[in-house]
């Protein structure tokens, strides 16, 4: 992607036919900042929670899950460093009674390539049972059928 930013500015130098140092500077800055800003995360596994109260030993967690693979891959686990268990969850609405359900989704988690998986409260969640007694930063542990895990620093949003 830098590549390209790179020829832009190259082109756009060309086109004005004023090579100065000024004029490459501020284009140079306007590629920089549509880079910055225009980017999308490359994090494959964004993760969010409201601040779970001190005595509370449950908590759910949002966000989303992309496939970090070029292939079918699942999720074979999730280890949190302050809770004993992590489930994957997903709310629905009974069309009949129209009360609100919650079911566990057993591992593994089939992810495949392209994939995203979106946690959200009225769909698929993490529900996290039995907190510890720790502090610090929440973090899950994601271990993959192909041998490979990824931790991810799940964030509190008021």
């Amino acid at each position: 992607m830098a590549i390209t930013h790179l020829n832009i500015i190259l082109i756009e130098v060309l086109l004005l036919r004023k090579i100065n140092i000024t004029n490459a500077g501020f284009l140079f800055l306007i590629q920089v900042n549509l880079f910055v800003f225009c980017h999308k995360p490359t994090e494959p596994i964004q993760l969010w929670m409201k601040p779970a109260p001190e005595i509370a030993k449950t908590a759910a967690v949002y966000g989303e899950i992309r496939n970090p693979f070029g292939k079918d891959v699942e999720i074979r686990n999730i280890v949190s460093n302050h809770y004993k268990t992590v489930e994957f969850h997903e709310s629905s609405l009974d069309n009949e009674t129209q009360i609100a359900r919650m079911r566990k989704l057993e591992y593994p988690i089939l992810l495949e390539t392209n994939q995203t998986i979106q946690l959200m409260r009225s769909g698929k969640h993490l529900m996290l049972y039995e907190k510890g007694n720790v502090s610090g930063d929440l973090t899950l542990e994601f271990q993959f059928s192909n041998g490979e895990s990824r931790t991810v620093i799940v964030e509190e949003k008021k």
